[in-house]
């Protein structure tokens, strides 16, 4: 694997300007228009979490009902699916850099992890081993509106809670 460096959007000075971007670059400056910190590697586009943006991971039925949660009170937010069995799924989230300890630990105790602090995620269309990373729930085109991520802490707990998972 390449040694990832970091794609940002290529302003109207730039030196390359009269070069077609690749897909992926094109991609990633995209992202990167959103203050999101994507990095490159090979053929993957990689999120740094941060002080803007965190995810939490999920097995992909629990995120079904956790987005249906999320959605009903009209904070739902993108979501990432990666590939492989048993299927995944990444609510992406404000930062939970912040966040009081309590609420990593519930979302552990639920089979959620929480990527922050400078964690790298597949953002699509990153190729995997098991697999091409995919939106499940695609940002808006002018821009991701993310979740609160005590909005998402509260969602797992009361769907699994709701299921016996609590």
């Amino acid at each position: 694997m390449a040694t990832p460096t970091i794609t940002a959007a290529q302003g109207g000075n730039g030196p390359h300007q009269e070069q077609p971007l690749s897909g992926l670059t094109a991609t990633a400056a995209h992202y990167a228009g959103w203050e999101w910190l994507v990095l490159r590697a090979d053929d993957r586009l990689l999120l740094t979490t941060n002080e803007r943006v965190s995810a939490v991971e999920l097995p992909a039925a629990i995120g079904a009902e956790v987005q249906h949660y999320l959605t009903v009170r009209m904070l739902a937010g993108p979501v990432v699916a990666l590939p492989g069995v048993p299927r995944r799924w990444l609510l992406l989230t404000e930062s939970a850099d912040e966040s009081a300890p309590v609420n990593l630990v519930r979302l552990r105790a639920r089979g959620a992890l929480t990527h922050r602090c400078g964690t790298l995620v597949p953002l699509p269309p990153s190729r995997l081993e098991s697999g091409v990373v995919t939106w499940q729930v695609p940002p808006s085109l002018d821009g991701p509106s993310l979740p609160p991520f005590t909005a998402v802490v509260a969602a797992v707990r009361a769907v699994t809670e709701t299921v016996g998972l609590a």
